[in-house]
């Protein structure tokens, strides 16, 4: 288990030093690296869930979480001490690699993780070819969000969420939909077009080169297509930026 950065350009010296950083941080809290991660995906899986009173990180794990971001911020500075201001990243650049099995990789059942890594771009596909509201994509997107313990299926009685909710109508509604995206990027834009169906989600700061905050459905922010054809219909559309943005969890 080791951190990395994701940082275009830079030297391994100034890799080393972004990382000796970003662990004098752990160290000087009282954490590990890992139980940090741990904490920011507790709170990240929060967010996505449109913040649940009754679903809150413990004090423990927005701490971690807490301790997690100054490490990336610090990593950041050290890596790119003496670059001109533009080419510093805004952006979370850190990450853990060779981690072992834990939650950060599976938080509703651990040995989903597979299944759901696996799944995950079969549900893009299928978003994006769909021709309307399909109750299963909706079953198959709470089960990669890890929002269920385990993968629904149509022959069965319609499952809820671990919270007693219906799962949601990924596919149908979009103003339940655009409610969960708007509470879980508060800061962020969402343009949603209807003839053709198309959405829009991406931080008002990110640059040009910003790939991870600019999130789009069918026809991409340079002018390119994702897909030959619009989604079937602008809860599609909304659902299908937002499943781009997670992309980065599945790799």
């Amino acid at each position: 288990m080791e951190l990395r950065l994701n940082i275009e350009d830079a030297t391994p010296p100034e890799l080393a030093r972004g990382i000796a950083a970003a662990e004098a941080v752990f160290t000087r809290a009282g954490i590990t690296a890992l139980q940090g991660a741990e904490g920011l995906f507790a709170l990240e899986g929060w967010d996505i869930k449109g913040f649940p009173e009754d679903d809150k990180p413990t004090e423990y794990e927005d701490r971690a979480a807490t301790i997690w971001l100054e490490a990336d911020e610090a990593a950041a500075t050290a890596c790119c001490a003496g670059w001109p201001k533009e080419r510093v990243p805004r952006h979370q650049i850190m990450e853990l690699i060779n981690v072992p099995r834990t939650k950060l990789q599976a938080e509703a059942v651990p040995d989903t993780w597979a299944e759901r890594k696996q799944l995950y771009p079969d549900v893009v596909t299928r978003l994006e070819i769909t021709t309307g509201p399909d109750r299963q994509i909706d079953f198959d997107i709470a089960f990669i969000l890890g929002w269920v313990p385990e993968r629904q299926t149509l022959d069965r009685v319609e499952p809820l969420s671990e919270d007693g909710d219906r799962i949601p109508f990924f596919t149908s509604d979009l103003a339940q939909v655009e409610e969960m995206a708007r509470r879980a990027l508060k800061d962020w834009t969402i343009e949603i077009d209807r003839d053709p169906c198309d959405a829009h989600v991406f931080d008002p700061a990110a640059g040009d080169g910003d790939d991870e905050l600019r999130l789009a459905a069918w026809r991409d922010f340079d002018g390119s297509l994702h897909m030959e054809k619009p989604p079937a219909n602008p809860a599609i559309a909304l659902t299908l930026a937002m499943m781009r943005g997670q992309s980065m969890h599945f790799d």
